[in-house]
């Protein structure tokens, strides 16, 4: 005798169709795991582009830090600096809103900007993804009214790491070096 009464598929098509079922929601538990695990992977590839830029960014800021500290003048640091004419100076400038520089003065009291380029590499170039600026700033003597500024003293700079199209600095630092007559 037949113990299902002649029904199609019997106790084993309940069976079956559960199978599909929990097939299904494993699949489908599966993908959601594996789209989790893909946007772990590219943030994790993006956070070590961006730890790879801010060590470099250091590097560069530090070796500014350096030229500065052993010149005594901006034109002293660019000669230090300066590989395959990737350097441009900008004499006591205003930075515009757009990270372009305006000229204003003749640069009579020995301020103004250094900016170095290089590429993703480290590597100087003409107009690179990396900027390196140093602004380079004297203190006025105070011997008059009018800001006279000495040929010794203490000179602060700003040194800053700029990513191309980018209005926040990767890095920087500033320093203040006495600049001595010899």
């Amino acid at each position: 005798m037949i113990e299902d009464g002649g029904r199609a598929g019997g106790r084993f098509g309940h069976r079956g169709t559960a199978f599909y079922i929990e097939a299904l929601l494993l699949t489908g538990v599966l993908a959601v795991v594996a789209l989790m695990l893909t946007r772990v992977f590219v943030r994790s590839g993006q956070l070590g582009k961006d730890a790879a830029l801010l060590t470099n960014a250091v590097h560069l800021a530090e070796n500014g830090a350096e030229a500065v500290a052993s010149s005594k003048s901006l034109e002293g640091v660019r000669g230090l600096l300066e590989e395959n004419g990737n350097a441009e100076i900008f004499p006591d400038s205003v930075m515009g809103e757009n990270g372009d520089i305006s000229g204003s003065a003749s640069g009579e009291n020995g301020s103004g900007i250094l900016r170095l380029y290089y590429d993703d590499d480290l590597n100087p170039v003409l107009k690179g993804a990396i900027c390196l600026e140093i602004q380079w700033m004297p203190e006025a003597s105070g011997e008059s009214s009018e800001d006279v500024f000495r040929k010794e003293g203490l000179v602060k700079s700003v040194i800053t790491v700029n990513r191309a199209g980018r209005a926040e600095p990767v890095y920087a630092i500033e320093t203040e070096v006495y600049i001595g007559l010899d």
